[in-house]
């Protein structure tokens, strides 16, 4: 009897997890030729100030031109909790969070090539959420979200990176 319930219940969770990765390839639209995206904080490189700063290396195997924007903010939660990286294709683009000026750096990347956009942190802080929209062919617009983190300052006030999401 009790056999018969663990098999349902094991059953039921494989078909809810099946049924959630089927929904999830279809929101996200993940595709061949879709751009990828890896980051890394370079420390030091701003002459002015000490706040490090953050390369977000875009690739883009599509025969189309895309288009990419880069911007950083400080991570509320730490990538244990929220995970370190995410992909979401929204549905609404029409607000202001999809602006030109909302970002820190906007670029081209032509077919088959590779760029690197780079944006300065905001504030210092221990760990980073990288935002990166990118324009693709048919007006699908995917955006990537990236924690870096946690950032350890030393005594000497260079940044150190630990891991990167």
């Amino acid at each position: 009897m009790l056999s018969g319930v663990f098999w349902i219940t094991g059953l039921t969770a494989v078909a809810v997890a099946l049924c959630w990765l089927v929904v999830a390839g279809i929101r996200n639209g993940d595709r061949p030729g879709d751009a990828r995206v890896s980051a890394r904080l370079v420390t030091g490189s701003q002459v002015d100030e000490r706040r490090p700063l953050v390369i977000a290396h875009v690739r883009n195997p599509s025969g189309t031109p895309v288009l990419g924007a880069v911007r950083v903010r400080r991570a509320l939660l730490p990538a244990w909790f929220a995970g370190t990286r995410d992909v979401r294709v929204p549905r609404w683009t029409g607000g202001r969070a999809f602006r030109p000026g909302r970002y820190a750096t906007v670029g081209v990347i032509a077919p088959g090539a590779a760029a690197e956009l780079a944006a300065p942190v905001p504030v210092r802080a221990r760990r980073y959420l990288l935002i990166v929209a990118v324009g693709q062919e048919g007006g699908r617009l995917r955006v990537y979200r990236l924690r870096l983190g946690p950032v350890c300052f030393t005594a000497t006030g260079r940044d150190e990176l630990i891991m990167v999401g």
